[in-house]
């Protein structure tokens, strides 16, 4: 089996994290209002910075349709019925940058702290890894003092501070931080089980995976039962 098989995610993916049972899916069309009810909770802040609003229905449907057509990756997660959190993977489409995909994540306030984040980031990475990128980009303000330290503690670097280069909902100018992860550079971040690159191994049983061994380990385990 090649690299990029092994390193592929089968989804729904299931993942249990600080005693919360979760689950990882790609976006779809029937995640339409799902997601509308999840902007509806997000605090203000959160929504002011978005690459795109996505309490407007409008929105969500270009979304959807800009991933069906396979511009975009999604992954959502969910605790029971209710999406708490999402990362996005976008490759762009200018030839020449390519090599380089930009990575956004939101997770809901009542998951964070107990590694969403994180982990919605290794999914979409191994994805990128799929797709050939050797640079990840993440932007944000540097207000977003949670979302920087969560970038910083997987690896990447700043970059890049771009004044006044963000309007919020008021017209109020922000600076915008650019952080970097050039995955060459980091080639000792291994999968324990089957060796594939990962960007944050996933925790199960006291041991690392990534996504594909830790899947196959957690139905070992009875898990997705």
């Amino acid at each position: 089996m090649s690299e990029s098989a092994d390193r592929s995610q089968h989804f729904p993916l299931h993942v249990s994290l600080r005693g919360r049972s979760l689950v990882f899916q790609p976006l779809t069309a029937a995640c339409r209002e799902a997601i509308l009810a999840f902007a509806g909770d997000l605090p203000e802040q959160d929504l002011l910075f978005l690459d795109r609003d996505i309490a407007q229905p409008p929105v969500v449907d270009q979304w959807i349709e800009s991933v069906a057509h396979g511009e975009l990756v999604t992954i959502l997660a969910w605790h029971r019925d209710a999406l708490v959190g999402y990362a996005t993977l976008d490759r762009g489409t200018a030839r020449w940058t390519r090599h380089v995909a930009e990575l956004r994540v939101v997770v809901a306030e009542t998951c964070r702290g107990i590694g969403l984040g994180r982990c919605l980031l290794e999914l979409v990475f191994e994805t990128a890894l799929e797709a050939g990128a050797k640079k990840l980009v993440a932007r944000m303000t540097p207000d977003q003092t949670g979302a920087i330290s969560l970038f910083q503690r997987l690896g990447f670097q700043q970059e890049a501070l771009l004044r006044d280069n963000a309007l919020d909902a008021n017209g109020l100018p922000h600076d915008l931080l650019v952080l970097s992860y050039h995955t060459e550079q980091h080639a000792e971040n291994r999968c324990p089980s089957c060796g594939a690159s990962v960007l944050a191994p996933l925790l199960l049983d006291g041991a690392q995976f990534c996504a594909h061994c830790y899947e196959s380990r957690y139905e070992e385990l009875g898990g997705g039962d």
